[in-house]
C-alpha cells in the first residue's frame, strides 16, 4: 500500500523551528499545567484519523522519543459509514510510515446502539471508551491521551449550560483524569493551530462526514449555536480558556476543603459553615457513596431543613442515596 499521507519527520529535531517550539509547549503544558510527567511513560493515543488525532499522535510521537516513552495508536472502526474500514486501513498505514505501534478493532456501533437501547453517539463513546482501556491495560500503558481542543472545550462548555450544570462542572472536561486515565494535552489549543501544524509537514487526515449530522447534540453545538457566540464575542474561545482555569482552580480548591471520608458532616462544622460551603459538603458526603447526580433543588432543600433543624427530614437522591437531618450533623446512606 503507498503511503497514507505525507511521511512525518522522524524526530523532533527535524521539525522547523516553529512546530519543534509547538511540540514543546504542549509538554509545557502536560507538565505545569496538568501535572503529567512523560518521562519513562507508556501511553495511548485514540487516533481516528482526523485533525485533532493525527496532530496529537505526532506530537506524542516526538514528545515520547525525547522522554524515553513507549507509544500506541489506538483506532476504533465504528462501522457507521460505509468508508470506516478505508479509514481503519489509511490509520494502520499512516502508524506504518510513521513507525508507531498500532492497535484497531472494528465494532458494530449501530448494532450496539440497537441492542443497548441508546442512540449512535452514546453507543460509539462508550464503545470507544472501552476499546481505549482494553488497549491501555494490554498495552502496560499509563494514560489514555485524547485529541480534544479549545473548539471542543467551548462546544462542551455550552453542551454544560444547556444541561444545567453547576460550578466548577460548568468550567468543561477536565484536562486530566486519573480515575479514567484520560489526558488532553491540546485542551487550551485551537483546532486550526492543529490544521496548520499538519499542513506545515504536508500532512493529511481523514474527515468524517457523520461530523456534519446534526441529529446529534455535539454537532448542532458546533454548527449552530456556537457559531452564534462567536459572532457575539470573536474571543470567546479566549473566554472560555480563561473560565476552564479559574473552574480548575476552584474545583482543586473545593476538592481539598470538602473532603468526606464518613457518611456523617458534623452539626458543629455545618453550623460555622458558610452556605456556599454546606451545599459544596453536602454534594461531596453524596459523591462519597457512589455514582448519581446531587441535583441542585434537593440540596438547597436538604440546606434549608437543617437550617430549620427538622430533626428526621429525609432526602431522596439519584443512585438510591438518602440525606437525613439529625442532631449530630447530615447523615448519608446508600440505600439497597
Amino acid at each position: 500500500m503507498s503511503p497514507a499521507s505525507g511521511i512525518p519527520p522522524a524526530r523532533l529535531q527535524d521539525l522547523p523551528p516553529k512546530w519543534a517550539h509547538f511540540c514543546l509547549h504542549t509538554e509545557n503544558f502536560l507538565h505545569d499545567e496538568l501535572g503529567y510527567d512523560l518521562q519513562g511513560r507508556s501511553v495511548v493515543v485514540a487516533f481516528s484519523g482526523g485533525i485533532d488525532s493525527t496532530a496529537l499522535l505526532l506530537v506524542l510521537k516526538y514528545l515520547c522519543a525525547k522522554n524515553n516513552a513507549v507509544l500506541t495508536a489506538a483506532h476504533l472502526d465504528h462501522a457507521i459509514r460505509p468508508e470506516s474500514g478505508e479509514d481503519a486501513a489509511w490509520a494502520e498505514q499512516f502508524c506504518k510510515d510513521a513507525n508507531i505501534r498500532f492497535t484497531k478493532i472494528r465494532r458494530d456501533i449501530p448494532a450496539l446502539a440497537r441492542e443497548q437501547g441508546v442512540g449512535l453517539e452514546e453507543a460509539g463513546r462508550l464503545a470507544r471508551y472501552a476499546f481505549l482501556e482494553e488497549t491501555r491495560i494490554a498495552a502496560k500503558a499509563d494514560a489514555i491521551f485524547l485529541g480534544h481542543h479549545l473548539d471542543d472545550l467551548c462546544e462542551d462548555m455550552l453542551m454544560r449550560l444547556s444541561r444545567g450544570t453547576g460550578w466548577p462542572g460548568l468550567a468543561g472536561m477536565p484536562g486530566i483524569d486519573n480515575d479514567r486515565h484520560l489526558v488532553r494535552p491540546f485542551l487550551l489549543t485551537p483546532k486550526a493551530r492543529l490544521q496548520a501544524f499538519l499542513e506545515a509537514l504536508s500532512i493529511q487526515w481523514r474527515e468524517d462526514a457523520t461530523n456534519a449530522d446534526t441529529d446529534c447534540t455535539r454537532n448542532r453545538i458546533r454548527h449552530e449555536i456556537l457559531p452564534l457566540f462567536l459572532r457575539e464575542n470573536p474571543n470567546f474561545p479566549e473566554s472560555v480558556a480563561r473560565l476552564w482555569r479559574v473552574g480548575r482552580i476552584d474545583e482543586d480548591y473545593w476538592t481539598t476543603a470538602c473532603e468526606i471520608r464518613e457518611e456523617l458532616i458534623p452539626a458543629e462544622t455545618l453550623n460555622k459553615a458558610h452556605k456556599a460551603l454546606r451545599l459544596r459538603l453536602y454534594k461531596a458526603g453524596l459523591d462519597h457513596l457512589g455514582p448519581g447526580q446531587a441535583l441542585a433543588d434537593t440540596l438547597f432543600r436538604l440546606d434549608q431543613a437543617w437550617l430549620e433543624k427538622r430533626t428526621g427530614a429525609m432526602f431522596q437522591f439519584p443512585g438510591k442515596k438518602t440525606a437525613r437531618i439529625a442532631r449530630k450533623g447530615v447523615v448519608f446512606r446508600h440505600t439497597h
